[in-house]
């Protein structure tokens, strides 16, 4: 039988780290992980010379590959209804998130991960700032290049993506129960978010085309 090749090693430390990291923390000890990956410690250090460039390497694995790109024309798609796209956009963002992605992206954020890496800018230009821009149409108001879109129409937005990512935080987070399927629980969030919204975004609009 072929021994396995570098590359499948390395990936079987990545998932052994990443569990142990999701569940004990970042501090896990080498000699930890290279048990847990059924490798030798000097095998793991061939690949991962330290432990942090083994964290390196797990968080760059969880931020990889998180956007799809057929999102971004679904947010855009104003054949349907802006509620029925963001339901849809949300059940599929937020479902392939797992135990283990969440606790481990709950652990980046408290090492500043999020930050340093310019997640935030990168989800207000690729989710934030296009909902506001899908809600100003619906509401009937300028597209954000005949307006600059304000601070706190992106607030506005990240209200709906922090309700609709706190089911998983309870779960995988928290241990506790969501009492209902996730498709169910984000379509009522949005359901429940847009008439707020809608109401919301005009009345910024008139406080900024009233300083214009």
């Amino acid at each position: 039988m072929p021994a396995p090749s570098a590359d499948r090693i390395a990936q079987r430390i990545l998932i052994a780290a990443a569990d142990l990291f999701a569940d004990d923390g970042f501090e896990v000890p080498l000699a930890q992980v290279a048990l847990r990956a059924r490798v030798t410690p000097a095998i793991l250090r061939r690949h991962f010379r330290t432990t942090k460039a083994l964290v390196d390497a797990v968080i760059a694995s969880l931020f990889a590959d998180r956007w799809k790109p057929e999102w971004d024309a679904l947010i855009a798609d104003r054949s349907m209804p802006l509620e029925q796209r963001l339901a849809r956009f949300y059940t599929e963002y937020r479902g392939h998130t797992d135990r283990r992605s969440s606790r481990l992206w709950t652990r980046a954020g408290l090492l500043g991960v999020h930050a340093s890496t310019g997640f935030g800018s990168r989800l207000a230009e690729r989710v934030l700032a296009p909902v506001v821009r899908e809600l100003r149409h619906t509401a009937g108001l300028p597209a954000p290049d005949a307006r600059q879109v304000s601070p706190p129409e992106i607030e506005l937005a990240q209200m709906l993506h922090g309700c609709i990512g706190f089911p998983n935080t309870r779960s995988h987070i928290f241990g506790a129960t969501v009492s209902a399927d996730l498709s169910g629980v984000i379509a009522m969030m949005v359901r429940v978010y847009m008439p707020g919204a809608l109401a919301e975004i005009r009345s910024l609009n008139r406080r900024c085309g009233s300083s214009d």
